[in-house]
Order: structure tokens, then C-alpha cells, then sequence
């Protein structure tokens, strides 16, 4: 028998909200991995990874293209791939996203965001690796 387990990027469930929303969006009526591949101009491989592990390798103006393509706001492309659940209170991003502000604004605020928590995860990783990489002494 085959191996279950690897089965076709396109019916992978999603774990990111990344992947989340453009499985979402590509299941639209008259939509598609291809479709979207094509209307924005972004391999179709790619796409299907985001889809499968997430948005690590997005960078903002792919998901501009993304959201484009798909003539969505862009702030709802940018809260995905920044891994935050459309539904999920965050009470940095609500405020952003409930203003008045016009949807450029709002994109770049969104994008300032998600620039600087991923400064400030990156720093914490750093600090706990030098934490778990300093010598320890012998316990008495």
C-alpha cells in the first residue's frame, strides 16, 4: 500500500492562517491554486507551499499581489499571513483594523505590526538559544 501520509499539496489541511486563508480564497466559486497562480503572477508551487507550511517565505509585497489577485483588502491578506485568525481578538491589530482610516494606511500599520513582532520574536529566539548555550555549573 502507498503512503497515505503524502498526499497532494492541495488537500493538505492548512495549520497557518496563512494557509487557512488562501485555501479559503481559492475554493471560491470560479477560483483556483491556478487561477491564482496566474492572475498573480506567483508559481503555483509556491502557492501550495504557503497552503502546506505557512507563510515563512511571504514577503509583504507577495501578499499584495496575493490580495490583488484575489480582490480582497489587503489588510485581510496581510492579517493572515501574519498568523492572526480574522476572528481572533488582538488588541493591536482590532484597533488598526476597526479605524478609519483609509486602506492604505491601515495595510502599512498592519505591515509596521507584523514587521515588529517578528523583530521581537526573533530576538526572543536569540536570547533563549544564548540562554540554553551558556555553560551551567555543577550542582553542589
Amino acid at each position: 500500500m502507498g503512503d497515505v501520509s503524502a498526499a497532494a499539496p492541495d488537500r493538505a489541511q492548512p495549520d497557518t492562517e496563512w494557509g487557512r486563508y488562501l485555501r479559503r480564497m481559492t475554493r471560491r466559486p470560479g477560483w483556483s491554486v491556478a487561477k491564482l497562480a496566474r492572475d498573480s503572477g506567483i508559481a503555483r508551487q509556491t502557492i501550495f507551499d504557503w497552503i502546506r507550511d505557512g507563510g515563512d517565505s511571504v514577503t509583504v509585497g507577495s501578499v499584495r499581489r496575493v490580495a490583488e489577485a484575489l480582490g480582497d483588502d489587503v489588510v485581510n491578506a496581510l492579517t493572515a499571513a501574519a498568523n492572526v485568525a480574522h476572528h481572533d481578538a488582538d488588541e493591536e491589530l482590532t484597533p488598526i483594523l476597526q479605524s478609519d482610516l483609509d486602506p492604505q494606511a491601515k495595510a502599512e500599520l498592519v505591515e509596521y505590526l507584523t514587521g515588529l513582532r517578528e523583530a521581537q520574536r526573533h530576538a526572543r529566539r536569540t536570547e533563549i538559544t544564548a540562554m540554553l548555550n551558556r555553560p551551567r555549573r555543577a550542582a553542589a
